[in-house]
């Protein structure tokens, strides 16, 4: 009886086991190896940059892929509001935001520095030819697992393309 039992619980774990890395390449989980991450050396314009153009290809290198690199370079407090990713991707691809993903054009000011706090506007055009302009408010982490590292606190819409170009 105890053979049968063993033997059943081994063939589990060993199913399981097998399983677990096809259901991960197989679900909508990111593969934060894929996409890329905050590290110190970048600046705020770099992540800005890393962000409009994730979201430009959001489906690259898996769907959504774009929306999570937007949430990896969230910060830690950004994440407390936003998040689960589920959660971060349903706000992303709201009437708000939806106008991000798949966007068609980019232009991008000058980065404003207030001490550890950044922020950058960005001229985005949909695919659907209509243009909005985004404001970003980064922060320099200056604790934890993030030391260093500048990421995105806010995004929020600024009101439609009637930026002053020399404000890009």
């Amino acid at each position: 009886m105890y053979r049968y039992k063993y033997a059943s619980i081994t063939a589990l774990i060993l199913t399981w086991l097998c399983a677990a890395p096809l259901h991960a390449a197989l679900s909508n989980n990111p593969d934060q190896a894929a996409i890329p991450q905050p590290e110190v050396g970048l600046e705020p314009q770099d992540v800005v940059s890393i962000v409009i153009n994730a979201l430009a290809n959001n489906d690259r290198p898996f769907v959504d892929a774009g929306i999570a690199t937007t949430f990896a370079f969230a910060s830690p407090a950004n994440k407390v509001n936003t998040g689960p990713l589920d959660k971060f991707t349903q706000m992303v691809k709201n009437d708000v935001y939806g106008i991000m993903v798949d966007h068609a054009e980019s232009n991008f000011s000058k980065v404003v520095y207030d001490d550890n706090n950044a922020y950058q506007l960005v001229q985005l055009k949909g695919k659907n030819g209509i243009e909005i302009v985004f404001a970003f408010r980064l922060s320099k982490q200056i604790d934890g697992e993030f030391d260093g590292m500048w990421m995105t606190d806010a995004v929020w819409p600024v009101g439609d393309a009637m930026v002053p170009q020399q404000s890009f």
